[in-house]
């Protein structure tokens, strides 16, 4: 039974990282999937959050060394292998993706938002980081779902930010199948990221909605208070 219903919550997760995208799963669901791919027989949710409650992040577990992996009770050598596998993988990817756009204007960060969810599943978030000339610097995903769950999420998004030098960021949220106006939830998500990401010097320039191909900009409305 046990067994029965890990295969089902598996599939589960299937088929939303086929369906949405790695957007749609929260950073230890992404952990268990691609675990399970090394240890098809194992419960890898258990050990997916063994090696968050080690490591701190996925990106910490990614890059870390064989050795320390497999201190991880139920990381043997293949596994730990596996893990870093995936990481040279990734690394070889971020090498390939060309320099991101300058933004100048809140209808260049509108259409850059639009173009970039292009009707992606519901609470969808992107987060890009922009420098002093309003060049992209990077970006960092994530769902509204996963956000909310716990405090995890908002370390992982707080230490890539940081750990690429980000001051100034911009915030982009889709509602593929309503018009692209805030709700409460909008609100709350984008006043706790403002309210965590202020406190360590990073500053939200403007939010924006996205929905039914079109888009909403907190900051031309004045519907959110943004500091400079």
């Amino acid at each position: 039974m046990t067994e029965k219903l890990h295969t089902g919550h598996r599939e589960r997760l299937r088929q939303r990282l086929m369906t949405y995208g790695a957007d749609a799963l929260c950073e230890h669901e992404l952990l268990e999937l691609m675990l399970f791919y090394a240890l098809p027989r194992i419960n890898t949710n258990e050990l997916a959050h063994s090696l968050i409650n080690e490591f701190g992040t996925l990106n910490n577990i990614l890059n870390a060394p064989v050795d320390e992996l497999t201190k991880v009770r139920g990381v043997g050598v293949p596994t730990a292998e596996f893990i870093r596998l995936v990481a040279e993988m990734c690394g070889e990817y971020e090498a390939s993706v060309p320099e991101y756009d300058k933004l100048p204007d809140i209808d260049s960060l509108c259409r850059f938002f639009l173009g970039y969810f292009g009707g992606g599943a519901e609470g969808l978030c992107l987060i890009v980081c922009l420098s002093d000339d309003l060049d992209i610097t990077g970006k960092v995903s994530f769902t509204a779902h996963c956000l909310a769950e716990g405090r995890s999420e908002m370390r992982r998004i707080a230490s890539m930010l940081l750990r690429g030098g980000c001051t100034r960021i911009a915030l982009g949220i889709s509602h593929p199948e309503r018009q692209p106006i805030p709700d409460d939830g909008d609100f709350t998500l984008l006043r706790t990221l403002s309210e965590k990401l202020g406190a360590i010097g990073i500053s939200v320039e403007d939010c924006v909605i996205c929905g039914q191909d079109s888009t909403y900009s907190m900051k031309r409305s004045g519907a959110f208070s943004f500091g400079r």
